[in-house]
């Protein structure tokens, strides 16, 4: 299942501007680098077995966009390797979509960009359930923005917080619907703003 046609058509007539050009980034990842997830497709189509083969190949190449990330010597060539690769093999899950959105947002200088994970809460247990799932968050003023690419949204934090409990928790492993949801800073690759300039002139369809 190809998931980069974002089928969020939604009406944005009365949503906030800073929303509409926060779902304008997701969107244009989604179609600047179409891709297939293997873990959103899988869960859509029930695991049947005709295509456990394709989900196979489709992991093998995101082992190697990994791999290769981690071999680069510098930020500028670790964003370089993934864009390229994931155009290549087009496949991608949610860290590949977040390092994308990290580095559009941080091109546009929206405020404290950071990659950020989900997860359930135990209030009485002070205990944290990794949903092993990421997404990137921006601040506007008081406010705190989500762009979520694999699941093909933007939406101002409560809104996703709703969201992912109310529509999208069967993709999360141990998911309690007890259990708040929250979002933790995860660690990003930093680029400076010399490299990510060369990084834009490469690919321009992220500006």
């Amino acid at each position: 299942m190809n998931i980069s046609l974002n089928n969020n058509q939604q009406n944005f007539t009365g949503r906030s501007q800073i929303i509409k050009d926060a779902d304008k980034i997701c969107r244009k990842i989604n179609t600047s680098f179409p891709h297939i997830s293997p873990s959103y497709s899988w869960v859509n189509l029930g695991k049947p077995e005709q295509y456990e083969e394709l989900f196979q190949k489709i992991e093998k190449k995101l082992n190697i966009i990994r791999f290769k990330e981690q071999e680069a010597p510098n930020a500028y060539n670790y964003y370089k390797t993934l864009l390229k690769l994931t155009r290549r093999y087009k496949c991608a899950n949610c860290g590949e979509l977040a390092d994308i959105a990290y580095i559009s947002c941080k091109n546009k200088k929206l405020k404290d960009v950071a990659i950020v994970g989900v997860y359930g809460y135990d209030t009485k247990k002070n205990k944290y359930i990794d949903y092993d799932h990421v997404a990137v968050r921006f601040k506007h003023g008081k406010k705190e923005v989500i762009i979520d690419p694999w699941f093909g949204f933007a939406d101002f934090t409560k809104n996703c917080l709703l969201k992912y409990k109310e529509k999208y928790h069967e993709f999360f492993q141990e998911f309690d619907s007890n259990l708040k949801i929250l979002f933790q800073r995860e660690a990003e690759v930093h680029i400076n703003q010399l490299d990510l300039s060369k990084l834009m002139e490469k690919f321009p369809e992220l500006q």
